[in-house]
C-alpha cells in the first residue's frame, strides 16, 4: 500500500492526542508555506497506513483542520488546502481598523507620534526648499548623513558622517546589504528564530539561512563555530540587544564570542536591531568590537513611525562602493524630503522627546500585559512586544486562526522560524499598536480567555 503522498508530518516530537497533533502540524505546515493552496492531502487511509495509527484518527485530524478553516473536504475527490482568502496575513492591515485588535503588527505607539503639521510648517518657512526635489547623490545628501551619524547613538554606534548611508527605512537597507555583499546560493547564519521579513527578502534572492540554535543567553557561539566548520558559512546576522521576537539581549560574553567567531572566520555581519532605539541602559554594538565588517541598519520607523522612511546604514569602508551601488539599483536615492523631515526631528530633539513619551507609556503597556496574561507573559523593559508562552494545549498556528475569529491578531512562532527549526509553544504580541488603554486591556484579557480553554 505503499506509495508518494503530497505530505508526510513527522510526529516524532508530537505531544496530546495523534489527532491533535496531526491537525496542528497540518496548521504548522499550512501557514509556513510548506503546503501550498490548492494541495490535495493524502487519501485517509494512505496517510493512517504510513502513521501506523487508525482510519479514524486521521479522519478525525481533517475534520478538526476542516473546523480551523483551513481545509476543505469534497465529496469523490478528496480534501484540499484552502485559498489564502480565508488565512489572512497578520502582517497585513486589517480591512476594518476599527473592529480588528492588532496585537501583530509591531508598531511604535504611533498615536505618541510628533506633530507632522509643526515640521512641514518649518520646512516652508526655509529657503532652496525646491532643492529637495532634484536628484541628490545615493549615499544622501551631507547634512543628512550628519544627522544619521548623531542618530545612530541610539543603536550604540558611534561612527563618522563617511560611515553612513542614508536608505529608505530598515527594510530597504537590509534589502540593500543582501543584495550587496551575498550572492545565490551563499549561507547565512541567522538566529533560528528570525524576523519573517527577512526570512521572505533572503528567498527571493536565493540566499540560505542556516539557523544557529539559541539558548538563555542568546545565539549559540558553539553552535555557530561548528557550522562555520562544516560549512562555508558566509555571513552572520545578529540582534545584539532586542532580539525578534522575543526581545532577548545577548550576554556579554556571547556578544564578544560571536565577534570573535565573525573574525576568524572572516564573515561580514549584519546588525539589524531597530527596536533598541527605545531601550534605556546598557546597549551593544558589534560596530565596537569588528567595525571593518559590521554592517549596521538604523531606523526611524520605530520612534516616530513607519510612514518616515528614513534609515541610515553604517558603512564600513571595504563594503561601501557595493552598498552605495545596491541602494543606486534599488531607488536611485532615499526621498531627500522624507530624509529633511528626519534631520529637523532629530536636531530639534523631538526624537528624544518622543521616545520619553513612548517609554513612559510602555511602561503602563507592560503593567496591563502583566495583570492580564500573567506568568506566561515575557516582558523586558522598553520593549513593543511580549512573547507569551503557550500551554501544552495550544499550537500557535492553531491559536492564531483562533484569535483571529474573535477580531484579534498577533504571530505564532513559526512566522519566525527558520529552516526546520522547532516552533517552540509561543506567540508574540505588540504591544503598541492598539491606541486606547481600555481596547488593550480588553483585547489581552479577551486572549487570555481564550487559552485558558482547550481548542475545540
Amino acid at each position: 500500500m505503499a506509495q508518494t503522498l503530497s505530505w508526510l508530518p513527522d510526529l516524532s516530537k508530537r505531544e496530546g492526542p495523534l489527532y491533535q497533533a496531526l491537525a496542528d502540524q497540518l496548521a504548522n505546515d499550512i501557514a509556513s508555506g510548506r503546503l501550498e493552496v490548492g494541495t490535495r492531502l493524502p487519501p485517509q487511509r494512505a496517510l493512517a497506513w504510513e502513521l501506523g495509527c487508525t482510519h479514524g484518527t486521521v479522519t478525525r485530524a481533517y475534520e478538526r483542520a476542516e473546523k480551523m478553516g483551513l481545509v476543505q473536504g469534497e465529496i469523490g475527490r478528496g480534501t484540499y488546502v484552502k485559498g489564502h482568502e480565508t488565512l489572512p496575513s497578520p502582517l497585513s492591515p486589517p480591512a476594518n481598523q476599527g473592529a480588528e485588535l492588532d496585537f501583530a503588527r509591531n508598531f511604535s505607539l504611533p498615536h505618541l507620534d510628533p506633530d507632522l503639521s509643526a515640521a512641514l510648517g518649518y520646512l516652508s518657512s526655509q529657503s532652496g526648499l525646491n532643492s529637495l526635489l532634484n536628484y541628490v547623490p545615493a549615499d544622501g545628501l551631507l547634512r543628512h548623513k550628519e544627522a544619521g551619524a548623531f542618530f545612530f547613538r541610539h543603536f550604540a554606534v558611534t561612527c563618522s558622517v563617511e560611515d553612513v548611508l542614508v536608505t529608505s527605512g530598515a527594510q530597504h537597507g537590509l534589502q540593500v546589504v543582501l543584495q550587496s555583499l551575498f550572492r545565490e546560493g551563499d549561507y547565512l547564519a541567522v538566529d533560528e528564530l528570525s524576523y519573517p521579513n527577512l526570512i521572505s527578502a533572503s528567498h527571493r534572492l536565493g540566499v540560505r539561512l542556516v539557523p544557529v540554535r539559541r539558548d538563555c543567553e542568546g545565539m549559540s557561539a558553539d553552535h555557530l563555530q561548528d557550522l562555520c566548520k562544516r560549512r562555508s558559512i558566509t555571513g552572520l546576522m545578529v540582534l545584539p540587544n532586542v532580539h525578534n521576537p522575543t526581545g532577548e539581549q545577548l550576554s556579554r560574553s556571547r556578544f564578544e564570542a560571536l565577534a570573535d567567531i565573525a573574525e576568524r572566520f572572516d564573515l561580514p555581519v549584519i546588525e539589524d536591531d531597530p527596536y533598541s532605539a527605545l531601550m534605556q541602559g546598557h546597549k551593544q554594538s558589534l560596530t565596537q568590537l569588528i567595525p571593518n565588517r559590521v554592517c549596521a541598519i538604523g531606523t526611524t520607523s520605530k520612534i516616530v513611525g513607519g510612514g518616515l522612511r528614513t534609515g541610515f546604514l553604517y558603512a564600513p569602508s571595504r563594503y561601501r562602493a557595493k552598498l552605495v551601488r545596491a541602494i543606486a539599483d534599488t531607488s536611485w536615492m532615499a526621498s531627500p524630503i522624507l530624509a529633511e523631515i528626519a534631520k529637523y526631528w532629530i536636531e530639534q530633539g523631538e526624537m528624544e522627546r518622543t521616545l520619553e513619551r513612548k517609554r513612559k507609556i510602555l511602561q503602563q503597556r507592560h503593567k496591563i500585559a502583566k495583570q492580564a496574561l500573567g506568568q506566561a507573559a515575557f516582558l523586558l523593559p522598553d520593549r513593543l512586544s511580549c512573547w507569551l508562552e503557550l500551554p501544552d494545549h495550544w499550537n500557535p498556528a492553531v491559536l492564531e486562526l483562533e484569535a483571529e475569529r474573535h477580531g484579534i491578531s498577533l504571530l505564532g512562532s513559526h512566522h519566525f522560524v527558520v529552516g526546520n527549526s522547532q516552533a517552540p509553544k509561543a506567540v508574540r504580541l505588540a504591544l503598541g499598536t492598539v491606541a486606547d488603554d481600555e481596547k488593550f486591556s480588553k483585547g489581552l484579557k479577551l486572549l487570555s480567555t481564550i487559552i485558558q480553554h482547550n481548542p475545540e
